[in-house]
């Protein structure tokens, strides 16, 4: 749960101004960048060719971003631990010994309130409350035959991040508000970061999760 924030991006529980009055003309741009970047992402590269390719998918990625800017409230997760750890534990979650706080440097973490013996169980957590396309957004059903969300699960999950985003009363409402603002995985690093793992087999693996 906690690592340095490198990106900022905010709560936002309806489409914005801006989203809903986007031109015609920037949505259909925003429609071929999609569809380029779809092909950038899923066709295969040789090694030798990796970074280039890397470079042409950051360069449409970064022009999607601009064409979708928006404003929104930023809020504290701190704010929201006391109703995430009920959320937890009326959900079946065993977390008895542990809390989670905030590390100076490192955002939200685990804190053990107790002593632990060596492999001794810290957490439960049912399967039902694991995030996922099988716990998540039935309303996902009918995209089940698109071609992109069958390729490409994590495009699935991030769908059903939204839906249950949007959605009022959502059962996933408490941990949502927990998710972190940004990662300090490969994916979310910069060209002049990711070029220390030029040819390396992660950058390779990098691809696969845009």
């Amino acid at each position: 749960m906690g690592r340095r924030k490198a990106h900022a991006k905010g709560k936002q529980h309806g489409p914005s101004s801006q989203q809903k009055h986007i031109s015609a003309a920037k949505r259909n741009e925003l429609n071929a960048l999609c569809e380029k970047l779809f092909h950038l992402s899923s066709n295969p590269a040789y090694v030798t060719q990796l970074w280039n390719n890397y470079l042409d998918i950051s360069e449409v990625l970064l022009k999607v971003k601009r064409l979708e800017e928006m404003k929104t409230e930023s809020s504290q997760r701190s704010q929201g631990i006391g109703q995430f750890m009920n959320w937890l534990t009326e959900n079946g979650a065993h977390v008895d010994g542990v809390s989670i706080a905030e590390f100076p440097g490192y955002d939200l973490g685990l804190k053990a309130e107790t002593d632990f013996a060596e492999n001794q169980l810290m957490l439960e957590i049912p399967r039902a409350i694991i995030f996922s396309t099988y716990t998540a957004a039935p309303e996902l059903t009918v995209l089940q035959n698109d071609p992109l969300v069958q390729h490409m699960p994590q495009v699935a999950l991030a769908i059903a991040l939204l839906i249950e985003r949007h959605k009022e009363n959502s059962k996933w409402e408490c941990y949502l508000d927990m998710l972190p603002s940004g990662y300090n995985t490969v994916l979310y690093m910069k060209a002049n970061d990711m070029i220390e793992l030029k040819g390396s087999p992660t950058l390779g693996r990098e691809k696969s999760f845009i």
